[in-house]
């Protein structure tokens, strides 16, 4: 081996995105984000702050653990108010039926006017009672003059959308327990931004209370 031959390079492995180390910045650090909200809100122990700063973060503190305390309760009692109501009902329209109606005007030509997709023309069912009855239904343009459509009438013999199905009366109570949470919640900010006016306005009448005690005295010195 030739000692004064020249060495050749070792081919280390060039530094790949998964190989560069992720660096932790202060900001970034779960610790700081703490101290940053607890700074913010006013429920850190700094001596520097007033008796009225420490009342406004137990206020706040407060607001926070009604909106905890609150928020399911009367989410949960929203949901089985609106949750009994659509069972009753339910069970109301239980004596509605499904019966055929026969289109008495041709749907071809015709503006749409009902819902997407359909027009309005006359029909006649018969109601529970044997007797006939006439009204204006939604039919496809392709229903024809003397066709069938079968429609939802009530016991009386009037027509009526269709029953309340019971998916529908879960979608109902769950945005009725989502929007109450939402409600509580925006009436407590705004309970929160009302405590910071008047908290400031407060903090703003003792600081000039205490500068025209101060203000001679500074004056002199000066």
């Amino acid at each position: 081996m030739n000692s004064g031959a020249a060495m050749m390079p070792m081919p280390w492995p060039r530094p790949g995105p998964d190989r560069v180390p992720k660096l932790r910045t202060a900001r970034s650090s779960p610790t700081i984000k703490r101290m940053r909200r607890s700074r913010m809100l006013g429920w850190d122990r700094n001596p520097l702050r007033r008796r009225i700063d420490r009342v406004e973060a137990a206020v706040v503190a407060g607001l926070i653990a009604v909106f905890l305390i609150s928020a399911p309760v009367l989410g949960a009692a929203a949901g089985h108010w609106i949750g009994s109501a659509g069972m009753r009902e339910q069970r109301a329209e239980m004596a509605w039926r499904l019966v055929p109606a026969t289109v008495q005007g041709s749907a071809q030509g015709q503006i749409p006017s009902g819902p997407p997709g359909t027009v309005w023309l006359p029909a006649r069912w018969t109601a529970p009672d044997g007797q006939a009855r006439r009204g204006w239904i939604p039919v496809t343009p392709g229903d024809a003059a003397g066709g069938s459509v079968r429609v939802w009438i009530t016991p009386s013999g009037s027509l009526t959308r269709p029953p309340l199905r019971h998916s529908q009366v879960q979608a109902h109570t769950a945005l009725a327990e989502w929007l109450t949470a939402l409600v509580l919640g925006l009436l407590l900010c705004l309970a929160v931004g009302v405590e910071r006016v008047l908290f400031a306005r407060r903090r703003l009448a003792d600081w000039n209370r205490a500068w025209r005690v101060a203000e001679p005295r500074w004056t002199r010195q000066r």
